[in-house]
């Protein structure tokens, strides 16, 4: 079976931790939007560039599930973005469509309080819980 696993929550949530903690990264193939801000190593969040870097993620996705959509094995694509409304994971839904891969969603909650390793300034954090989003 492919799968596409979307990993969501707000900054700091700990969604990359998570998937590095349960996840053998050499079986599952793992895009985040946070991947298009490294630069030499480092993490440059330019707010400009985030239109254009979530498009680059979801273009990764595409790439990723045409070299696996005839592979005879089971495959696992997990992106972990903050995905507050449900119009930012369509995109990917639409993906799963056109190649065959059952979506899954996972929140994850942060009810331990950390900060945003990204230093994503409180008003910022803050807007992200009060949009976000979930369909039962």
């Amino acid at each position: 079976m492919k799968n596409l696993v979307l990993v969501r929550g707000v900054s700091g949530s700990g969604k990359s931790t998570l998937v590095a903690a349960l996840w053998d990264v050499s079986t599952i193939i793992r895009w985040s939007t946070d991947n298009f801000f490294m630069v030499d190593g480092e993490y440059k969040f330019d707010p400009a560039l985030l239109g254009e870097n979530h498009q680059k993620c979801q273009d990764a996705v595409e790439r990723s599930m045409k070299l696996k959509v005839n592979d005879p094995y089971d495959c696992v694509i997990m992106v972990d973005n903050t995905f507050t409304k449900q119009w930012e994971m369509d995109p990917y839904f639409d993906l799963a469509k056109k190649y065959d891969f059952r979506v899954h969603t996972i929140i994850v909650e942060n009810r331990h309080h950390s900060s945003s390793i990204h230093d994503v300034p409180p008003a910022v954090l803050k807007a992200q819980e009060d949009r976000f989003e979930v369909i039962l």
